[in-house]
């Protein structure tokens, strides 16, 4: 009797011993899945550092971001205009990327020539802040009328870059045990320095134009990063190549609204297409927002090419429109981004807040009677300048 007891006791500390066994195991994998997420993050990070090179961050709402894209967007429309967008990129990595967006624009009419004058402010930290990249800018513009219903903007951005690289948070790959996760010192050679400050300059063009009452719809291209700067950490030569951005979209009027607490509200189709081209990458996106009843809607596809296959990615938006009085209000927007592709299980998806003020009886340069910076004016009749949406 006592030898069977104590075979069973055995038999029990066996299991138990083979149940921490395993649960180590499984914690050094898990500890291991994270740390080899910061390492592939910190490789694609470092790309930039070489000879490779990079491209920019893109934004899943692009149409609340439009002076990110092309700087002669500010001053389009009338009236002071600021945004607030927040992205947080592949979520289903440990160390993934949060990027946040400021800008603000306000237009002018009263000087010949003038469109308008701009602030952008971006911030983007990836791999739980090893990389932080802060870029701070103005942007002027000028404003080409051709016709009642047709004007041509030409805008520019002068900024400042800032990148700094925190070292001793990447992760490489001789650091990893299979079983205990990172315990081992890295052979691998630190940047020469870990902060790079650099400024850059883009330039764009917009035609905006009105078919009928009905219709609308804008045509830019821009350039980015015109004097291809150094953005290396080491004592190599990685530039920053141009970055090109060329779109068009429509605003389609179904039905006009009838004031913002009318039972009749408008419905509006804006469908558009964005192509960027950095380097050797080719960026498609198209689709098509909706606004009804101050409700937001749209659905996006965005590839290297415009077919289908296991690149694609998909983006759905949904927001409001918070009307303050007749000539403000606020826009509340957000998106879910998705990849149809093998990666989608690792990176997971992306999600991107956007806050949009917009006030359009301020300008710049009051009237001589109201006077002042930032005096109200009476908002133009011309339909060129209603601002879309």
């Amino acid at each position: 009797m006592k030898t069977m007891e104590k075979k069973v006791e055995n038999k029990e500390n066996t299991v138990n011993t083979t149940h921490v066994h395993m649960r180590s195991i499984l914690i050094a994998k898990s500890t291991l899945m994270q740390k080899t997420s910061v390492l592939v993050l910190g490789v694609l990070m470092l790309l930039p550092l070489s000879n490779l090179h990079s491209q920019d961050l893109d934004y899943s709402q692009f149409y609340n971001n439009p002076t990110y894209y092309n700087p002669a967007n500010v001053g389009l429309t009338t009236g002071l205009k600021a945004r607030l967008n927040y992205r947080r990129q592949w979520t289903g990595l440990s160390g993934d990327y949060h990027t946040y967006s400021f800008s603000a624009d306000v237009a002018e009419r009263s000087l010949p020539g003038a469109g308008g004058i701009g602030i952008i402010a971006n911030q983007s930290l990836a791999g739980k802040g090893v990389l932080k990249t802060n870029t701070i800018g103005i942007m002027p513009s000028v404003r080409i009328p051709i016709s009642k219903n047709t004007i041509f903007q030409l805008g520019a951005l002068a900024s400042i870059v800032t990148q700094q690289l925190n070292w001793d948070n990447l992760v490489f790959s001789d650091q990893l045990d299979p079983r205990w996760g990172n315990i081992y010192p890295t052979t691998f050679t630190g940047a020469s320095r870990d902060k790079v400050v650099f400024p850059d300059f883009a330039f764009g063009g917009i035609f905006q134009f009105k078919g009928n009452d009905d219709l609308e719809g804008t045509l830019g291209a821009a350039v980015h990063h015109i004097t291809t700067p150094n953005q290396s950490f080491f004592e190599v030569n990685a530039k920053l190549p141009r970055k090109y951005v060329y779109n068009l979209d429509f605003i389609i009027t179904i039905r006009e609204d009838q004031g913002y607490y009318s039972k009749r509200q408008g419905f509006k189709l804006n469908p558009g297409i964005m192509v960027q081209h950095q380097s050797s990458m080719m960026l498609y996106t198209l689709g098509m927002n909706i606004y009804m009843s101050h409700v937001y809607l749209g659905l996006w596809y965005k590839n290297q090419t415009l077919e289908y296959d296991e690149f694609s990615t998909f983006t759905a938006m949904a927001g409001i429109n918070i009307p303050f009085n007749e000539e403000s209000r606020m826009k509340v927007m957000y998106s879910y981004e998705m990849n149809i592709n093998a990666m989608h299980n690792f990176t997971g998806p992306s999600h991107e807040i956007s806050l949009v003020f917009e006030f359009d009886d301020i300008r710049l340069i009051g009237k001589k009677s109201g006077g002042g910076f930032m005096a109200p004016t009476q908002r133009s009749n011309s339909p060129i300048e209603c601002s879309p949406f």
